[in-house]
């Protein structure tokens, strides 16, 4: 199943009471203008006419993608305007900073006190709300992974949902187990080894001084500061370990080495 299926499936099919839905007539075949995928990879034939905000024209939008774009009053608060005075109703799509967890048995939202307080004005909220953000929020969504229980996966992690919904589904990737965690947003997807994360934790926990050193260094080279065969970096590692075999277990990828050295 696509992560965007997997999305609605789980808590976004709720909205579509309030959305203008109508179904693929048999034999035909609608694509959508967000996901591009042809209806027949569609979890459910559902789709919304949309004016796209750029061309002005009627563009089709499969129902699990249009759950991003559709505004509630009722399920996700207001987006604009005070509680008193709401003026835009809540988008899946818009909260910019938030982030979102979804599994077989669980929703939320980890939203910053702005959003929180709007989140808070739906009257039928179809997510959990959490206040956490920045740092806090990764710590929650680390210690929560790792105490799922197998039967909770799959997992959907969105780090900040952002305004890009487009370049938001091309990256949702699904997690399937708690030792390597997928981090999505509009710009891209990070992988987590949530076990190598633990191995760097506990070196700087047991020598300080050479996890920094291990950073500077894979840090240096990501960024073509050093090059990989640099001696300092061979007699380094030579001389430690530890460091050795992290360095050894580190992704290919630079941007997830130093993803994963930023949260570490």
């Amino acid at each position: 199943m696509d992560a965007i299926d997997f999305l609605w499936t789980q808590v976004t099919h709720k909205m579509a009471d309030e959305m203008r839905l109508e179904t693929v007539a048999a034999g035909k075949v609608v694509t959508c203008y967000c996901c591009g995928r042809a209806s027949g990879r569609w979890s459910t034939p559902l789709f919304e006419m949309r004016v796209d905000s750029y061309t002005k024209l009627d563009v089709a939008i499969c129902a699990p993608c249009n759950a991003l774009f559709h505004g509630s009053y009722k399920y996700l608060g207001i987006e604009k305007g005070t509680i008193a005075k709401p003026a835009t109703p809540g988008k899946l799509g818009m909260l910019v900073g938030c982030g979102m967890i979804v599994t077989q048995k669980q929703s939320i939202l980890l939203t910053n006190p702005g959003w929180h307080s709007r989140l808070s004005a739906a009257s039928e909220p179809i997510f959990q709300t959490v206040q956490e953000s920045g740092k806090s929020a990764m710590e929650f969504v680390l210690r929560y992974t790792r105490e799922l229980d197998e039967d909770a996966f799959p997992l959907l992690y969105v780090s900040d949902l952002g305004r890009k919904k487009t370049e938001l589904v091309e990256n949702l990737q699904l997690t399937y187990h708690w030792d390597e965690l997928y981090a999505c947003t509009a710009n891209q997807t990070h992988r987590i080894n949530l076990i190598l994360l633990d191995q760097i934790r506990a070196l700087s926990t047991t020598d300080k001084t050479a996890c920094k050193k291990l950073v500077k260094l894979v840090r240096g080279s990501c960024l073509g500061h050093i090059p990989p065969n640099a001696p300092e970096i061979t007699a380094f590692l030579t001389s430690h370990p530890e460091a050795l075999d992290i360095a050894r277990k580190l992704p290919c990828d630079p941007h997830e080495k130093l993803h994963l050295l930023s949260i570490a």
